[in-house]
């Protein structure tokens, strides 16, 4: 299915600004500078990343414009999005994925953008990034965690060797509201990666947000899962959300075609309506007897710190010793051509 990989951004590459859903940046204009300001370096952005139209950022055929834009203009090494929200599904269908292609910049965001990291592998056939995005990571109070950004420049580089990931020392999902509360960091706790059904498999990464991965459910954005180590999150959930987002994958016949699972800690978990917070009994009573090993609680979701996972990557799974390591490299250090 991965028929190339993006480029690796060149040190004094700015870094695009594309805001494909929620209007954040014009919502949260103090997490807006705060989070530009701990980038660091220069910065492209688009128009639409002041805006809202009540209902996202812009349009969704003038957010695909500003992509292309992003994607010929020589001075940009990497697509950074601002936030999620619910609409980035909506620009897909206007997006030139040959020149997405062919440009090849890393893509890097999570939760609704997961939309578009999966439409590019099925259409582009590209490498995408699931990993920080510039308002939740980069406009934390106090600047960004240091283990999200050790790991987004380690899935980043080109030299990249096989090395197993490591769960963080501490994590939060504390919810400070953005311009009002985040005003300190946020409180931290502790709990590692866990294995809920022990083996080992070797696939290929398809990380994202369970509920924007059910959007794409009977479209041609859902790549061919074959063989995917399929790495799912859920936020504000209880146990009875995430069995009906698992029985979907399930009754589909989808969870029957990966190699293996990988459940995200959860943030805002709450209980079910009859009272239940026992999400591993979901997991297991939907997984069954196949032959599917299962890691949980891994943190490259809605939790911070987080991990990039690209998008399309080969890795191996083993739950056993609850371990995710990624293979090969997922960027080139050939230099980018303008398309």
């Amino acid at each position: 299915m991965v028929t190339r990989l993006p480029h690796q951004p060149a040190p004094n590459a700015a870094i695009a600004v594309w805001t494909p859903s929620s209007p954040a940046p014009a919502l949260f204009p103090r997490r807006y500078r705060r989070a530009l300001a701990a980038l660091g370096r220069e910065v492209v952005v688009t128009p639409s990343s002041a805006t809202n139209n009540g209902i996202s950022a812009a349009d969704p055929r003038q957010l695909a414009d500003e992509l292309h834009k992003l994607l010929l203009d020589d001075r940009v090494g990497a697509v950074l999005c601002t936030t999620g929200g619910y609409t980035c599904s909506a620009v897909l269908r206007h997006i030139d994925w040959e020149l997405v292609r062919e440009a090849a910049l890393p893509i890097i965001g999570y939760s609704d953008v997961t939309s578009m990291l999966w439409a590019t592998l099925a259409c582009a056939g590209l490498v995408t990034f699931h990993g920080p995005m510039l308002m939740s990571e980069w406009g934390e109070w106090g600047g960004p965690w240091a283990y999200t950004m050790d790991a987004l420049r380690r899935a980043l580089d080109p030299a990249m060797r096989p090395e197993p990931l490591r769960a963080p020392a501490s994590w939060t999902d504390e919810t400070l509201w953005w311009d009002r509360e985040d005003t300190r960091r946020r409180v931290e706790r502790t709990g590692p990666w866990r294995c809920l059904v022990p083996g080992t498999a070797e696939g290929w990464l398809l990380p994202g947000c369970a509920q924007t991965a059910a959007y794409l459910f009977g479209t041609s954005y859902l790549p061919d899962v074959d063989g995917a180590l399929l790495c799912l999150e859920f936020t504000g959930m209880g146990p009875d959300q995430v069995w009906a987002h698992l029985i979907q994958w399930a009754d589909s016949g989808l969870l029957d075609r990966v190699a293996g699972l990988v459940i995200g800690r959860h943030s805002g978990a709450r209980a079910a309506a009859g009272g239940s917070t026992d999400f591993d009994a979901v997991v297991r009573a939907v997984v069954g007897d196949r032959d599917l090993p299962v890691l949980v609680d891994v943190d490259f979701g809605h939790t911070e710190p987080m991990v990039t996972l690209p998008v399309g990557s080969r890795a191996v799974l083993d739950a056993t010793a609850c371990q995710l390591t990624l293979l090969a490299p997922a960027t080139t250090p050939t230099p980018r051509r303008t398309p």
